[in-house]
């Protein structure tokens, strides 16, 4: 049995001081490129007050992320900390680009168990967007800086700060995380 797995951080799990809250072997490879699926916002998550992000295939779209080595020890912290056992998030492989290394990885990664079914993120007005499917700005903040520090494109970057958030803040994660400094348009 393998010792350490590849993970795919596209949400939180880009920043280094939030995945190793849970996962302290985590060590970043660099930025990865997972073709063939859209990020996404659904449900709503009471730890971030606002719909967490999961991928969803779709064809011709793309998704920037952080490629991740973990120990095996830490699967389940993982698994776990995606809300597996309670069937929030399932796992699931997928072949991702390694920007660093130039070549593809099978990595871990984790979408939503009840997966948006409208494409509504991926371009043009932001206005209509449901309550269900907008982060909090604490979580969009944790994605823009996770991105940032990943070595994500910064197109991608501008993006993701505009994509539509409810306003609302998570107080001890703003400031855990050092959030401050992070803008959104």
């Amino acid at each position: 049995m393998a010792s350490k797995f590849f993970y795919f951080g596209f949400g939180s799990n880009m920043l280094a001081s939030r995945i190793h809250i849970q996962n302290p072997t985590a060590k970043r490879i660099g930025a990865g490129k997972l073709e063939n699926f859209r990020l996404d916002f659904h449900t709503g998550s009471k730890n971030w007050l606002g719909a967490p992000a999961t991928i969803v295939p779709t064809e011709g779209s793309h998704v920037y992320g952080a490629i991740w080595e973990i120990d095996m020890c830490n699967l389940k912290d993982l698994d776990d900390q995606e809300s597996v056992p309670s069937g929030v998030y399932i796992p699931i492989s997928v072949p991702v680009y390694s920007l660093t290394t130039d070549a593809n990885i099978t990595c871990r990664a984790y979408h939503l168990a009840n997966q948006p079914q409208t494409e509504i993120h991926a371009g043009g007005s932001q206005e209509n967007i449901p309550l269900d499917r907008q982060p909090s700005q604490t979580y969009l903040k944790v994605l823009v800086k996770g991105a940032k520090e990943s070595g994500i494109p910064e197109e991608y970057i501008q993006w993701l700060r505009g994509i539509r958030h409810n306003g609302k803040q998570v107080p001890t994660m703003e400031e855990k995380l050092e959030l401050e400094q992070v803008q959104l348009s």
